[in-house]
């Protein structure tokens, strides 16, 4: 896309980023995440980290899920009826039977919102927070504890971040940082940077350590996903790769909704290099799948317009037979059916048999 089409589509909307001491900057399009660089006059979409790992399917665990919200919804907005009999039944006409079941299907979009929101809301507390830890501002952070999210599961979610805070004596390097690997072309936002000290449950830190280097994710999902090591394997290859820093560990936190518990993914040094050689094939795969898609959609969009052309020149073989106006022309003046002005086969006879009636008694 060159400067004048990324004025004319993103002016105003967009952020700037600079990297690698000002050596590279980024635009980034909020509203559709997405990263673009400018080089030799052209704005180049660079790949997304959270996009990239979507490629991962999820289906097995989030059909069921999407299943299950359908189910609910149907059931909950079934009308009910009491018997005498203490029975309970639904009786529905068959419209209003089908009509239930279609609207059940938007059940898993309206969850997806909802808990989209939660997440928000959660994430944008807990930012909140640690930037008022970072500025080292007392009374920032006091007016944050003192006022949680209102949604009740936003609030749950901000109290298991800082239980694992407190419990791993976290101190902060950064937050929601952008982060771009040049030599991948790659960028994402880390959700934070800091120093960890083990917590005393050994299920989640078996082994004893101090002032450890980690990356940060916060996630408000129902569970955890292989794709979460990846990304974070991706943010800690492209921090390190622009500021030569040796990150040990990466934190997946889970945040829980309903109980205010945090449920860590706690992943050391030595797994790294599988992660991300995971991340580094999801994205070989989704520039293959992307290729692939332009490839033919180039394909598909010549053969619309061959077909295009094919049918345009079939109804203009059939009007230079027979236009329309043949059904009712009856050949006192010369029509003009084509674009050219000139008739179409029918009219033609019909009007060059009119002109020869006329003159037929003269020629008697």
């Amino acid at each position: 896309m060159n400067i004048d089409s990324f004025i004319s589509r993103f002016s105003g909307m967009t952020e700037s980023y600079k990297f690698y001491n000002g050596e590279v900057e980024l635009c980034y399009y909020p509203k559709e995440h997405e990263y673009f660089l400018l080089k030799d006059g052209e704005f180049i979409l660079q790949d997304g980290v959270t996009k990239v790992v979507h490629i991962i399917d999820k289906s097995e665990a989030l059909i069921p899920w999407g299943c299950k919200m359908m189910a609910e919804k149907i059931i909950k907005n079934a009308p009910v009826i009491d018997l005498p009999t203490g029975e309970k039944i639904v009786q529905l006409p068959v419209e209003a039977f089908e009509k239930l079941i279609v609207e059940g299907k938007s059940a898993h979009k309206e969850n997806l919102k909802e808990a989209s929101d939660i997440g928000k809301m959660a994430h944008d507390w807990i930012e909140q927070y640690i930037k008022a830890v970072l500025s080292d501002n007392e009374e920032r952070k006091l007016e944050l504890l003192a006022k949680f999210p209102n949604n009740e599961k936003a609030r749950n979610c901000c109290i298991a971040a800082l239980d694992w805070m407190q419990k791993h004596n976290v101190r902060w390097v950064c937050t929601e940082h952008k982060i771009y690997s040049r030599k991948h072309q790659y960028a994402g936002t880390m959700d934070g940077l800091c120093k960890v000290d083990s917590c005393d449950d050994t299920l989640c830190c078996p082994n004893h350590f101090k002032d450890r280097l980690s990356i940060v994710d916060w996630k408000s999902s129902n569970k955890l996903y292989i794709e979460y090591l990846y990304q974070t394997a991706a943010y800690q290859a492209a921090y390190s790769e622009e500021f030569g820093t040796d990150i040990h560990d990466r934190w997946v936190i889970r945040l829980g909704k309903d109980n205010g518990d945090f449920d860590p993914w706690h992943v050391e040094a030595d797994e790294f290099d599988q992660d991300f050689e995971g991340f580094l094939t999801a994205l070989k795969l989704t520039r293959s799948v992307r290729n692939v898609k332009e490839r033919m959609k180039v394909r598909m969009d010549l053969i619309k317009t061959e077909l295009k052309h094919r049918d345009k020149q079939e109804k203009e073989e059939a009007m230079r037979i027979r236009c329309p106006k043949a059904d009712y022309y009856k050949g006192n003046r010369k029509s003009k059916c084509l674009e050219d002005g000139t008739q179409c086969d029918a009219c033609r006879d019909i009007y060059e048999q009119k002109q020869y009636a006329k003159l037929a008694p003269q020629n008697i």
